[in-house]
């Protein structure tokens, strides 16, 4: 006879299949009217991964399968998008695919003069708006636009809170590599962090309210407090960790995972496990759920690696005399100490 809480689960499940199908439905059509549609994939999926507590593994691949669908129909738009405005002797496909243009980027990613630049450092002083720059709108009704940093190569980001840094948003990192990008002043406004195609990269964020998503990365060093974690299709990733739900690894090896670095344990990190709840619950950063390794033996494609958590590189983090070079060479994954 199924259990009470396993009948609650079903109707869950059912439920969110349902609302699902009819989201998946809404984007596809106002894709086809050619409307800004990255805000909704973003909802969409930041409710998934809300749901995953309750749904079966096997719903959990497939509806995460169908929103890497709905992703690649948005680059293939925005790609066409581009090539359209280069045609028409515009700037928009001049930095390749991103959630929002060149233009609208460059409004949140200013470069301090040259005097003040030693380490390379960026700074996003507000949020998008959600829109592009060809007036299509897609913002949303009245939503306030998620942090975005996209298309960078070689820098140090510091990202900067908004002016109303009481209204919970996403942030979106892509296309990254070889670069520092340090969250932790936005980390109590977030309520998500999706990272797409980052490469030799450091992220630093303290806790958020909702999940953090990283996928088709190579060589990264995470550090953050969330309530759920996933890693799909990368290689070679150590990830410092408070989760306090099982986090969960597909299509991924040379995957450590530690406990979050106690030098970077801050009164503001604190604070930031208060406002998104996770203060006093029981971190389960060591319980990694492996969904291409079935058997019995543990998987080869993950392993606790506790002593990343004590090293003495990360007060370098906060050392701004430090090049950034320095930084990554002492927290990044090593190749021939990472292999399986």
């Amino acid at each position: 006879m199924a259990s009470a809480g396993s009948s609650v689960n079903a109707e869950a499940a059912s439920q969110f299949w349902t609302y699902f199908q009819s989201q998946k439905q809404t984007i596809l059509g106002e894709s086809a009217k050619s409307h800004d549609i990255s805000h909704l994939i973003r909802e969409l999926d930041s409710k998934l991964r809300e749901a995953f507590i309750y749904l079966p593994p096997y719903d959990q691949k497939q509806f995460t399968k169908d929103i890497d669908v709905l992703r690649a129909l948005l680059h293939k738009k925005h790609t066409t998008l581009g090539n359209n405005n280069v045609g028409n002797g515009g700037g928009g496909g001049k930095s390749g695919f991103k959630f929002k243009s060149a233009s609208a980027v460059s409004r949140s990613t200013i470069v301090r003069p040259p005097a003040v630049i030693k380490s390379e450092r960026l700074v996003t002083p507000d949020r998008g708006n959600g829109t592009d720059s060809g007036g299509s709108g897609g913002g949303g009704s009245g939503e306030e636009g998620s942090f975005v940093f996209s298309g960078i190569d070689s820098k140090w980001i510091v990202a900067s809170p908004c002016s109303n840094n009481s209204v919970q948003t996403d942030c979106e990192l892509q296309d990254i590599s070889n670069s520092i990008v340090d969250l932790r002043p936005i980390s109590n406004t977030l309520r998500a962090l999706n990272c797409h195609r980052i490469t030799n990269t450091l992220i630093i964020c303290h806790a958020l309210a909702g999940s953090a998503t990283i996928r088709d990365s190579h060589r990264c060093t995470v550090v953050l407090g969330v309530r759920q974690f996933r890693l799909e299709n990368s290689e070679l990733v150590h990830v410092l960790l408070h989760c306090v739900s099982h986090p969960i690894i597909e299509r991924s090896k040379g995957v450590r995972f530690a406990e979050f670095p106690s030098v970077l344990q801050s009164e503001s990190m604190i604070h930031g496990m208060d406002v998104a709840g996770l203060r006093g619950l029981e971190n389960m950063f060591d319980r990694v759920d492996d969904f291409n390794w079935l058997r019995r033996q543990a998987s080869p494609n993950w392993r606790v690696h506790a002593g990343m958590a004590d090293d003495g590189m990360w007060s370098l983090v906060d050392d701004e005399s430090k090049p950034r070079e320095r930084v990554l060479d002492g927290l990044l994954p090593q190749v021939e100490s990472s292999a399986n």
